[in-house]
């Protein structure tokens, strides 16, 4: 009992790491129904892996719910349950891998797309495969140990593949993401304002999973014998459920943007034609853009002669 920490190291981080939890799950839920309320017209894969995400978001959850009554309310006084596993093994290490590996691996296949480089995707596509097993390997671990003190000891090698190789795969998909849609730029002002978003929305959703898997991994190894980490760790799982979702209910804000450009051009249009018609001068068309949103991954093309449609609002979505 001598590395045992003052009890205030054990129960302030759970309940911060349980506060955090719900709230972050709530944020989900709504970008849930977004998507939802939204009518996308994705494939059938897509729709399973949002759903399939939340679910398993929500049994860890409730998984986290029965730790956090079992530890604070029916042990409380009882130090030593606070050591006890109970599912921690299962709803922190195993479940987050599961999700950040699935999302991130969706990720891979979004920048093969964009790309065409079968290296580029199935690198981050292996990273994501190995970090994912890691963090499975680690939740056996603890469930093999019960060893809650001596957590950081015991799966050292483990979280370090988990976590580092968590916080690499993001940094190379936004580096990624930022490169191929910053050379999608076309030079009209709307086209551009749009890809700008979507830049901006990659890195401040992939940044942030990967700034907090290092905060993660730097506590589990500086701290030990105590539950620092498991502030961060208990978001972990959330940011990315969340982070994928915020990217695919962009396309809301996307489509508005184009719809009220192309709108404005169609009037600008016919304001031309009438004028012309009344004074005899040239008749002068403005070239159309076609836009075509691929999941947040977007081509932008000329095309004068094409005839120009305004599409409805899930068509412009695009099916995928």
């Amino acid at each position: 009992m001598a590395d045992v920490p003052p009890t205030i190291q054990l129960t302030g981080p759970l309940v911060l790491g349980y506060q955090f939890n719900w709230g972050l799950y709530g944020v989900l839920a709504t970008q849930l129904y977004t998507y939802h309320q939204a009518g996308f017209r994705d494939s059938r894969l897509i729709k399973f892996i949002v759903y399939g995400v939340f679910v398993v978001e929500t049994l860890q959850l409730i998984m986290a719910t029965h730790d956090s009554f079992h530890t604070l309310a029916l042990g409380w006084g009882n130090f030593s349950d606070l050591l006890e596993v109970w599912f921690t093994w299962f709803d922190l290490p195993f479940l987050t891998g599961l999700t950040s590996a699935t999302i991130q691996c969706f990720y891979a296949w979004r920048l093969f797309v964009l790309s065409k480089s079968y290296v580029l995707a199935i690198t981050i596509a292996a990273i994501a495969l190995v970090q994912g097993a890691a963090a499975m390997a680690e939740g056996l671990q603890i469930f093999i140990s019960q060893n809650v003190p001596g957590t950081q000891t015991d799966t050292f090698k483990t979280t370090a593949v988990w976590l580092g190789g968590t916080a690499l795969c993001d940094i190379i998909i936004c580096c990624a993401m930022f490169y191929f849609l910053s050379k999608s730029r076309t030079g009209f002002r709307t086209t551009d304002s749009v890809l700008n978003m979507l830049i901006r929305i990659t890195i401040e959703t992939g940044m942030v999973t990967a700034v907090v898997a290092i905060i993660e991994l730097t506590l589990f190894l500086t701290f030990k014998h105590n539950f620092y980490h498991v502030v961060p760790a208990f978001m972990l799982s959330k940011l990315y459920s969340n982070s994928f979702l915020v990217l695919l209910n962009s396309r809301i804000i996307t489509s508005k943007r184009l719809t009220t450009s192309e709108t404005f051009q169609s009037h600008t249009e016919l304001s031309i034609s009438r004028e012309t018609n009344r004074t005899g001068g040239m008749k002068l068309d403005l070239a159309h853009r076609t836009f075509n949103d691929d999941i947040a991954m977007v081509t932008f093309s000329d095309n004068p002669n094409k005839t120009h449609q305004n599409p409805p609002h899930d068509r412009v979505l695009c099916d995928v």
